[in-house]
């Protein structure tokens, strides 16, 4: 019996398909789990629902297509539609509005999208007959697109009619480079790992194009290898084609207005902002007389106080201010990520994080899990690997430590290395009531959400109780909180069929605050203290 919730060799070739795919493959666990539950359900073993699925798509490309094409296979194969043809409602319903949604569902194609934006003005009026509908029609999948970002909303009205959830991220630059590679490997082209990056970086549907003329360019001469020079020659041609330049030169000066604005505009942290204003005069000045400073930095405080948004932001300014060369990526890491298992192996894996870092940031949170328990540890040999490289980069890459205060000192003490090697230790202090309510503010702004206004006070008493718990989280404990008041909201709104679906009422936030109180105390219950 065991052996029938095994995947197949055909399902593993199927799901290997998202590999190729930008923006989806983080998806392929949850058709894995798809595959099992089919079996499941096949065997009478599990039944809570249906195939259909929510996706998050956060791409301005239409990469639903292709991971909807990849989910089909699955669905054809094992039977659960007649074929794996898709129909975007949504177009359908734009054409033909005199149509109401139940007249035409008798189309024959088996995946049916319907587009959260496009129909969520008909949501009020459509959702009992839609769930009419999918009970109607079981031999079909329903796909939701959620393009809103409000994803207590959309769970809250759609949840009960999809039992999965699948995201598509936006392209990032990794994506682009894997696509280069995939494309060269195919046609049997080589090439050198480190031309790619620069490469890529241009938008994804001019790359694509790029590509094209490439693989033309090397089959009609008869090529099978492609070196920088070629590279950069394809790109040029598409940056005067297409005026990459001109938009790069603008978007450059957008990011110059907007990395100092981005600094200023986080809550609070006056102190730090300033120490951060003075760190920058102090680098730059010393970088005109010839005398470039150690970048590195020890970040101290408790959770959720700014550190990884501080961290972030000055990788931007360094690279605008030309401080660092911006080729390298913003690594964010946990410092036991820094310890492999075997002999050896750690000093690799610490150089090759600080390789990918190099032109920009590595910050290492909870840096302080990197002292041992004993002497002569693979502890000890990331440290001393870690110290090394701060010193042969001093200039190539800021390396910041973080952790909380008491923690950190035991680290830089036990460590003397450290102590040369970093330049600034900045402490990060706990957020005020009045900022923590800021906080929760902004998150609702940016999802669109209104607070009533018996609200606030009852936020900002909550925050002065939760200020007094242990290893209390500061921002990440007001994300926690909106989270868990998004989610109360959206029951609220489904259960009294309200038409106020962007409101937070004091009702909601007290339902989410006690959630967070017995889950407390459930904790201390069966023995995680608190």
């Amino acid at each position: 019996m065991l052996s029938n919730y095994k995947l197949d060799a055909e399902d593993e070739k199927i799901l290997n398909e998202l590999d190729n795919l930008c923006g989806v493959v983080q998806n392929k666990e949850v058709l894995r789990d798809i595959i099992l539950y089919i079996k499941l359900k096949q065997n009478n073993e599990l039944d809570f629902g249906n195939y259909n699925i929510i996706v998050r798509n956060k791409s301005s490309y239409n990469l639903l297509n292709d991971l909807l094409k990849v989910c089909s296979k699955i669905f054809v194969k094992y039977n659960i539609v007649k074929n794996d043809r898709i129909c975007y409602l949504d177009k359908i319903i734009n054409s033909r509005r005199e149509c109401a949604l139940d007249k035409i569902t008798g189309i024959d194609d088996s995946i049916i999208v319907i587009n959260d934006r496009k129909l969520r003005i008909n949501y009020n009026d459509e959702l009992d007959n839609l769930n009419r509908i999918i009970n109607q029609f079981k031999d079909k999948i329903f796909i939701f697109e959620d393009t809103n970002y409000c994803e207590g909303e959309t769970d809250g009205e759609l949840g009960k009619l999809a039992s999965f959830r699948m995201t598509i991220d936006k392209i990032s630059l990794d994506d682009k480079i894997m696509y280069c590679r995939n494309s060269f490997d195919e046609h049997n082209i080589k090439y050198k790992k480190q031309d790619i990056k620069d490469y890529a970086d241009v938008p994804f549907w001019i790359l694509k194009n790029m590509i094209i003329k490439l693989l033309i360019e090397c089959k009609t001469k008869n090529l099978n290898f492609v070196d920088k020079q070629m590279l950069k020659k394809n790109k040029e041609f598409y940056s005067k084609n297409t005026k990459i330049k001109r938009n790069e030169r603008n978007n450059k000066k957008q990011e110059e207005k907007n990395s100092k604005k981005e600094l200023n505009e986080l809550v609070g942290l006056n102190e730090i902002k300033k120490q951060m204003e003075k760190i920058l005069n102090y680098v730059k000045l010393n970088k005109e007389r010839g005398r470039m400073p150690s970048l590195h930095m020890c970040f101290t405080g408790n959770p959720g106080t700014g550190k990884t948004s501080i961290a972030r932001v000055i990788g931007k300014i360094f690279e605008e201010e030309n401080i660092l060369s911006g080729s390298g990526d913003f690594v964010e890491i946990h410092g036991r990520d820094l310890v492999d298992k075997f002999v050896g192996w750690t000093a690799q894996k610490v150089h090759d994080t600080v390789e990918k870092a190099i032109g920009g940031v590595l910050f290492i949170d909870e840096a302080y899990s990197l002292v041992a328990d004993r002497r002569g540890g693979f502890e000890d040999e990331a440290i001393a690997t870690l110290i090394k490289e701060m010193e042969d980069h001093r200039n190539e890459v800021c390396i910041i430590l973080a952790g909380y205060t008491d923690e950190m000192k035991n680290l830089i003490q036990l460590n003397p290395g450290f102590a040369s090697r970093i330049q600034f230790t900045i402490n990060f202090p706990d957020y005020n009531e009045s900022e923590l309510l800021e906080i929760f503010d902004g998150l609702c702004k940016k999802e669109r959400y209104k607070l009533s206004n018996n609200c606030k006070e009852t936020l900002i008493n909550n925050f002065k109780k939760a200020k007094n718990e242990n290893n209390f989280g500061n921002g990440r404990y007001v994300r926690n909180l909106f989270e868990k008041v998004k989610f109360e909201q959206a029951d609220r709104v489904i259960q009294t069929n309200s038409k106020a679906i962007n409101t937070i009422t004091k009702k909601d936030i007290e339902n989410a605050i006690n959630t967070i109180s017995y889950n407390e105390i459930e904790r201390r219950k069966i023995g995680f203290g608190s």
